[in-house]
């Protein structure tokens, strides 16, 4: 696994639909990443299963899961246990971006589940959207001329964005919230040498503050409350929902979950929706399976296509 590594199919989410689909695009040889949250999703919370085929006296779900990996695996699946920040689908090599990573691929396959992994959204954090706090530093930079910038979250994403805001940005706060900055070591050196920078790690965002716009920041640092001034938080926290998520990339319905196209496409070519995530669906382990096996031979005809 590597950065420059161009996989056939990236796929989101490692339960039934996403591990089905891997298992169909790994077995036909196509090069496949999962990231997933591991031990995560529905099918970890379900006691007991008696309604999937095949299983008489009854599987745990956290059992059919290992199942499930272990066989998509057994044909070159390979995993990455990340939390999911974003995609860049546009072009023919697509990114998804992560805490531990941003990975090109040619496909996308989107099986997060209904949604209830995201993160909880801090406070302060969805009264100032938009008002100082974002999710894109490379979309919302421009903003920031002469202004204090805070980052805050993990990972290369992180490294890469906060380099883009020395273009515009007065001073630039990383908030880490691990003991280590987990990017790479160029990155870090590139961050260090900026007299822009400050990077504070074991800093944990408690609350976003501000009148009209953000003003201050609330962290945990080390054990210790402290305040800091900001004009912009741009986060990395996995706490984007659905609408913010996907909204640009696919039709949601009032729920927020995506109404899919025919043979489970998105509104970008290459990119696909199955299980939960989707709109007006049944949600059983079988029903994923199904959505799974559909979105999996779609890629694999469009690999075939190209």
């Amino acid at each position: 696994m590597g950065k420059d590594k161009i996989y056939d199919v990236v796929i989101v989410g490692g339960g039934p639909a996403g591990l089905t689909a891997a298992l169909y695009t790994s077995r036909s040889k196509l090069s496949t990443l999962v990231v997933e949250k591991e031990k995560m999703g529905s099918l970890y919370m379900a006691h007991k299963i008696d309604n999937y085929p095949g299983f008489p006296d009854g599987i745990s779900g956290t059992d059919l899961n290992i199942l499930m990996k272990k066989q998509s695996a057994k044909f070159g699946t390979e995993f990455v246990d990340a939390m999911l920040f974003g995609f860049d689908p546009y072009e023919e090599i697509k990114v998804v971006k992560t805490d531990k990573g941003n990975f090109k691929c040619k496909n996308i396959i989107v099986a997060t589940g209904t949604g209830k992994n995201f993160g909880k959204k801090l406070k302060g954090e969805q009264e100032f959207l938009g008002r100082g706090v974002s999710y894109c530093a490379t979309c919302d930079g421009a903003f920031t001329k002469n202004r204090i910038v805070s980052l805050a979250g993990q990972g290369e994403e992180v490294a890469q964005e906060a380099l883009f805001l020395t273009k515009f940005s007065k001073e630039i706060q990383i908030f880490i919230n691990e003991p280590n900055f987990n990017c790479s070591e160029e990155s870090l050196e590139a961050l260090k040498k900026s007299d822009k920078i400050k990077i504070i790690t074991n800093a944990k965002l408690q609350e976003i503050l501000g009148d009209d716009f953000v003003e201050e920041i609330t962290v945990d640092v080390d054990g210790n409350i402290q305040n800091y001034k900001t004009d912009f938080i741009f986060l990395y926290l996995g706490t984007k929902n659905n609408t913010e998520m996907y909204g640009e990339f696919a039709n949601l319905d009032q729920r927020s979950n995506i109404i899919t196209k025919e043979n489970l496409k998105l509104n970008v070519d290459g990119m696909y929706a199955a299980g939960d995530i989707r709109s007006g669906v049944v949600r059983q382990i079988t029903t994923a399976v199904a959505d799974g096996t559909i979105a999996g031979l779609e890629v694999i005809k469009r690999v075939l296509r190209k």
